[in-house]
Protein backbone atom coordinates (compact mmCIF):
# COMPACT_ATOMS: atom_id res chain seq x y z
CA UNK A 1 0.00 0.00 0.00
CA UNK A 2 1.63 3.27 -0.56
CA UNK A 3 2.39 5.95 1.89
CA UNK A 4 -0.65 8.25 1.27
CA UNK A 5 -3.35 5.51 0.45
CA UNK A 6 -6.34 6.22 2.58
CA UNK A 7 -8.62 3.07 4.04
CA UNK A 8 -12.14 3.86 3.54
CA UNK A 9 -15.03 1.96 5.86
CA UNK A 10 -13.36 1.39 9.33
CA UNK A 11 -16.14 1.83 11.13
CA UNK A 12 -16.72 -1.23 13.32
CA UNK A 13 -19.30 0.02 15.38
CA UNK A 14 -19.74 1.99 19.13
CA UNK A 15 -17.90 0.74 21.95
CA UNK A 16 -19.59 0.75 25.92
CA UNK A 17 -17.48 3.76 26.59
CA UNK A 18 -19.05 5.53 23.43
CA UNK A 19 -22.53 4.81 24.64
CA UNK A 20 -22.06 6.23 27.68
CA UNK A 21 -24.61 9.18 29.11
CA UNK A 22 -22.55 11.82 29.07
CA UNK A 23 -21.81 11.97 25.51
CA UNK A 24 -26.32 11.10 24.75
CA UNK A 25 -28.00 14.33 22.93
CA UNK A 26 -30.60 13.68 25.82
CA UNK A 27 -28.03 14.08 28.46
CA UNK A 28 -29.14 17.02 30.73
CA UNK A 29 -26.62 17.17 33.43
CA UNK A 30 -26.45 15.74 36.85
CA UNK A 31 -28.22 16.76 39.67
CA UNK A 32 -28.26 15.62 43.26
CA UNK A 33 -26.10 12.77 42.26
CA UNK A 34 -28.26 11.24 39.86
CA UNK A 35 -27.51 11.98 36.11
CA UNK A 36 -30.50 13.38 34.04
CA UNK A 37 -31.84 11.89 31.18
CA UNK A 38 -34.60 14.37 29.07
CA UNK A 39 -35.92 11.27 26.94
CA UNK A 40 -38.14 8.92 28.55
CA UNK A 41 -36.65 5.88 27.12
CA UNK A 42 -32.78 5.44 26.23
CA UNK A 43 -32.29 5.88 22.42
CA UNK A 44 -29.07 4.32 22.44
CA UNK A 45 -30.50 0.89 24.09
CA UNK A 46 -29.77 -1.15 20.57
CA UNK A 47 -26.33 0.49 20.34
CA UNK A 48 -25.62 -0.73 23.83
CA UNK A 49 -26.66 -3.99 23.43
CA UNK A 50 -24.41 -4.37 20.18
CA UNK A 51 -22.00 -3.01 21.45
CA UNK A 52 -21.48 -5.40 24.45
CA UNK A 53 -22.32 -8.30 22.26
CA UNK A 54 -19.31 -7.40 20.23
CA UNK A 55 -16.84 -6.81 23.61
CA UNK A 56 -18.43 -10.49 24.31
CA UNK A 57 -17.56 -11.73 21.37
CA UNK A 58 -13.88 -9.99 21.46
CA UNK A 59 -12.99 -11.30 24.92
CA UNK A 60 -14.14 -14.92 24.03
CA UNK A 61 -16.44 -14.61 27.14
Amino acid sequence: MKQNARAFNKFRGYTLKDCACEYCLYYGGKRKGKTQCLARQCVCKDEIRTAIRRERKKNGS
